[in-house]
């Protein structure tokens, strides 16, 4: 009985500490960070919720956990509500780039990185 608990025990640790690495963000990585926005009339959002964070590594499909920070995503929020959107629909998808390395930082764009 006892062997059966150590096993059961060892197996869940190890599984655990799977889950947990492949849920940390990659340092080397950027990740597309998706928000729902609701567009009024006037073409600004009134409301932005996280969606999804998206993985851009080639081969990555696995939908990604959280790892976004609050102060990340509440800069994130601050930046598209500043914005105009159009007005042909009440529902967006707008998105920010998120780079584990620069945590603060809400207006990466990947183009302008390139030579």
């Amino acid at each position: 009985m006892i062997a059966r608990l150590l096993f059961a025990a060892t197996c869940f640790l190890v599984t655990g500490s799977g889950v947990a690495q492949t849920s940390a963000p990659d340092p080397a990585t950027l990740y597309v960070v998706v928000f729902q926005a609701t567009v009024n009339a006037s073409g600004r959002a009134g409301q932005i919720e996280l969606s999804r964070v998206i993985d851009t590594r080639p081969g990555a499909t696995a939908p990604m956990a959280s790892f976004i920070p609050d102060q990340y995503t509440a800069a994130a929020r601050t930046m598209l509500l500043q914005r105009t959107y159009p007005t042909d629909s009440k529902q967006l998808l707008v998105y920010t780039f998120y780079d584990p390395a620069q945590p603060g930082r809400v207006d990466i764009s990947p183009a302008a990185s390139r030579p």
